[in-house]
């Protein structure tokens, strides 16, 4: 039974090395294709306009559900906007539906780049409060279900030096967590899941760092519930 187990997690993990690079792979195709197309986009900008550069790693959480044993026949795959408390409503990347009932519900977020201190900030702070949107419409009454629905975030960080660098300590208001103490960006990225995931705001989360030189994939944290 272990074994199963350690089988089916090593081809997960393949899976997601490949959706990873055609990750990369759509994002310079995008580039290409924009400076055939006569459009200048600055950064970073021209590889993801196109959109659709995480398709592969859509089509792989699905897979995961099959795997699970959920019929494929019967699964309603979609990007959809769920109701929210704070919000009246946000789009998640991925709703999971059978027979109308909400199964799952997933966000997949790329952070690409040298600079992460904003993005990182903007990142996790999207990823908590559409979190804590979503479950306080559920006890609320808003979303009325008797199905809790399965809360699940993705996301892929650039693997480069900005990131697994330690960040100097700033001057709080008061102490911060010691667990923070001498950690990088993708240090703190890992903690940040992991706590979604201890205090239930997710139910399972998954951080990919991902180089775009050589392809290889860390998975920092993974967690399931």
């Amino acid at each position: 039974m272990l074994a199963a187990h350690d089988d089916r997690a090593a081809r997960l993990r393949q899976a997601c090395r490949t959706a990873v690079r055609s990750y990369w792979d759509v994002r310079r195709s995008q580039a290409e294709r924009s400076k055939d197309l006569g459009v200048i986009n600055t950064g970073l900008r021209s590889e993801v306009t196109g959109g659709r550069h995480l398709d592969a790693l859509q089509l792989l959480l699905v897979e995961v559900l099959v795997d699970a044993g959920r019929p494929a026949e019967q699964l309603e795959v979609r990007k959809r906007p769920v109701p929210g408390y704070f919000r009246r409503d946000k789009s998640w990347d991925i709703v999971v539906t059978i027979g109308g009932r909400v199964l799952a519900i997933v966000e997949l977020k790329s952070i690409v780049g040298s600079n992460p201190g904003q993005n990182f900030n903007n990142r996790t702070d999207e990823a908590l409060g559409q979190a804590i949107d979503v479950w306080t419409a559920v006890e609320r009454g808003i979303i009325d279900t008797p199905l809790r629905p399965w809360l699940g975030y993705f996301m892929l960080i650039e693997d480069n030096d900005a990131w697994n660098r330690p960040s100097a300590q700033r001057r709080a208001v008061w102490p911060a967590d010691p667990v923070f103490s001498g950690t990088s960006y993708a240090d703190r990225a890992a903690i940040f899941f992991d706590r979604m995931v201890r205090e239930r705001l997710l139910d399972a989360a998954c951080l990919v760092l991902a180089d775009r030189r050589t392809g290889a994939v860390r998975f920092r944290h993974v967690s399931a519930a």
